[in-house]
This record gives structure tokens, sequence and C-alpha cells, in this order.
């Protein structure tokens, strides 16, 4: 009877075990943080409604409409269930690529704040990516759409460096106005 060595086993059956191996700890690895993950984007997501729109003690979904201009609407209520205003993501394109931004509305069509990001932001670090930071978003709270930039007569201070990027939120923030303009 002979015996197999190490040395008389094909290499692909060797890269065969690995990759088997491999699959399926990668496999299991998503399994079991698939649940988690979701959880935390589902957490984020609800803390950037109410850090937009903070007079809001619930939000609950608006049903959109195939090839709305937004990704999500969600109208806010207080405590007594009246309603205080709209919460919309848009997606635009900046300079690097995708920027989400939720932009808050109260009842009266005064922006309440604004938040810039999301899983695909890829904006230059230190010129376009400062549309995240409160010096920008700050800027928008308290103003009624549309907005654009001191540069073309508005009232919002671009990134210094990322007129794409500023000027891609400004289209944002209009553009969920106007979607919400649309819901009254």
């Amino acid at each position: 009877m002979r015996v197999v060595t190490m040395k008389k086993v094909p290499a692909w059956v060797i890269l065969c075990v690995i990759a088997l191996v491999a699959g399926a700890a990668l496999g299991t690895t998503n399994a079991l943080t698939k649940g988690p993950i979701a959880e935390q984007a589902a957490k984020a997501a609800e803390e950037a409604r109410a850090a937009v729109l903070p007079a809001a003690a619930s939000f609950e979904p608006i049903t959109l409409e195939e090839g709305a201009a937004v990704d999500y609407c969600y109208q806010g209520v207080d405590a007594s269930n009246n309603i205080v205003g709209h919460v919309v993501q848009v997606t635009v394109t900046g300079f690097g690529g995708p920027i989400e931004v939720t932009i808050g509305m109260d009842g009266e069509g005064v922006l309440t704040g604004i938040q810039c990001g999301g899983s695909g932001f890829s904006e230059t670090a230190g010129l376009g990516a400062k549309v995240k930071e409160a010096s920008f978003t700050d800027q928008f709270a308290g103003l009624v759409a549309p907005v654009s930039l001191v540069k073309d007569g508005g009232e919002v201070d671009s990134v210094t460096a990322a007129s794409i990027s500023s000027n891609a939120v400004c289209s944002a923030v209009n553009t969920a106005a106007e979607f919400i303009a649309g819901l009254a």
C-alpha cells in the first residue's frame, strides 16, 4: 500500500481546498455581520433625520413614485402627532463621486439643517470633503430655497477650491425643496 505524500498531491487540489475554506469563512463572516451592519445603517439614518429636523419626535416614511428625484422622504411629527416638516435625502454627483445630502425643512419651507456624506462619499480630502463640516452645512439652516453660492449671487459660501462639490450640495437642497413643495 502506497502512502500519498504532500509532494504527490496536485497543486490544483491544494488550491481548491484553500479556496473552499476561504469561501466558507467569508460566507460565515457575511452571515454573522449582515444584520448588525444593517442595524447600524438604520440607526445612522435615523440620527441624520433627527439632526436635520430636531423638532420632530418621530418620522413616518412617505412612499415615493418610481423615478422620483429623491432617495427617500420622511414626514417629521412631534409628540402630539402634528407634522413639523420633512426630511429628504438626495444623491448628487460631486467632484469625487456621489454625495448623499440629507435635508430637513419645516412646514413653512425654511431649511432646518443638512448633512452630507454617504457610503460612497469620496470627495478630495481637505477640499471637497469639507462639505461635510459644520462650517459649510450650518450655513443652510434658516434659509429658504432656492439656495445658491455667493459667487452666483446667493447666500452660501462655497468651500474654497471645491466649487463642484459645493454646487452639488446646493443642487441637492434645491431638488429636495422642489420635491417637498410638490407634496403640498
